[in-house]
């Protein structure tokens, strides 16, 4: 009886459903070459990551050049606005000389679902590399009121970080879920999804 019983249960471990982890690792190195530093001035900086490699077109937040006077340099090379969005905190730029052999990045069909684990990529802190923070969506329309900040926004449960702003927030398969736009400094990170990006930029990511 005991026999039956370990060749049932080696029966059903046969037949159980194989559960395979992210590869994170390799995530990085699908993305990173995609995702570049942006800057104005002097002073702060943000991210951004390419989304049309023919047209050298890059997507940021639009925060990082609201109220800036002067170029916004991505990569150490200078862009121009092609297309900006203050109410969804978003902008498109064109850097022409930029270097060509960088991806671009594809935009996710959808949004992100609640719980789905994504990875938030940018230059935190202003750091020399591409940062990197791993999180899982806590709520995918997440609206507030206050201030007119608005929504509905992907909200995931680890904080972006200064210098992360613009960056792709992007899923197993390396595609882009959502932006990098907000940060409460601790626990939850804010960004629109997928769905507006496509709504409001979408004509501008290569095909």
């Amino acid at each position: 009886m005991r026999r039956l019983g370990l060749v049932f249960i080696a029966v059903l471990a046969v037949m159980a459903p194989t559960v395979h982890a992210t590869d994170w690792a390799d995530v990085v190195k699908r993305v990173e070459a995609s995702v570049v530093w942006a800057q104005v001035g002097e002073e702060g900086g943000c991210t951004a990551f390419v989304i049309n490699q023919e047209k050298h077109y890059l997507m940021t937040a639009a925060h990082c050049y609201a109220g800036a006077s002067g170029t916004l340099w991505v990569d150490r090379v200078p862009s121009r606005v092609v297309s900006l969005d203050s109410k969804k905190d978003l902008m498109v730029v064109e850097a022409k000389d930029l270097d060509p052999s960088r991806p671009a990045l594809r935009l996710a069909s959808k949004n992100p679902e609640r719980g789905q684990e994504v990875m938030s990529i940018g230059y935190g802190y202003a750091l020399e590399r591409p940062f990197f923070r791993q999180a899982h969506v806590q709520d995918d329309a997440l609206m507030i009121p206050d201030a007119g900040i608005g929504g509905p926004y992907i909200s995931t449960d680890s904080s972006f970080v200064p210098g992360q702003s613009g960056g792709p927030v992007v899923n197993a398969a390396g595609e882009i879920v959502a932006i990098v736009q907000r940060g409460d400094g601790g626990t939850t990170g804010l960004g629109v999804g997928a769905e507006i990006i496509r709504e409001r930029m979408g004509r501008f990511f290569g095909k």
